[in-house]
């Protein structure tokens, strides 16, 4: 008796064996739909409601105001010495004091407007706020200090 060859056993007409089965098909895991596509079930001309960018672009606004108030007293800092030498020149010394204390004052509000600005901005637009913070902060220390040197020159 001989035994039956295993190739012979499988022929066109006949199913393949459990060992030549096909291999499974992959079925690929099924994410949440993507809510920036296209909904085809939408009616012609539809868009989606926008998103809530308003706010973000007026708080990048907020940003750009903290750096701007931040850096006007640094430029009109630039100035100062042109005219307080001036004014000491023609023998103003109280409009030299009174010139110190209000660019003192200004300084030291355009610093904590820059300061607030900078810290109701910090999350939508971290740079720009960062710098209004750095720089308000440092007005604020500025205008602090002349105004100590001033009471304690007077004493």
């Amino acid at each position: 008796m001989s035994t039956p060859d295993p190739s012979a056993a499988s022929t066109p007409d006949t199913p393949p064996t459990a060992a030549a089965a096909p291999p499974a098909y992959y079925t690929p895991p099924q994410y949440a739909p993507n809510p920036y596509a296209p909904n085809p079930s939408a009616p012609a001309g539809w868009s989606p409601a926008p998103q809530a960018s308003a706010a973000n672009g007026s708080r990048r606004g907020l940003a750009l105001t903290a750096v701007i108030l931040g850096a006007l007293p640094l430029v009109g800092n630039l100035f100062q010495p042109f005219v307080l030498r001036t004014v000491v020149a023609n023998g103003g010394y109280a409009v030299y004091t009174m010139i110190s204390a209000a660019l003192g004052i200004v300084g030291l509000v355009l610093g904590v407007a820059a300061l607030v600005c900078g810290l109701l901005s910090r999350r939508d637009a971290p740079l720009p706020a960062g710098i209004g913070i750095g720089v308000g902060v440092a007005l604020i220390a500025s205008a602090l200090s002349g105004l100590l040197y001033a009471l304690t020159s007077y004493l």
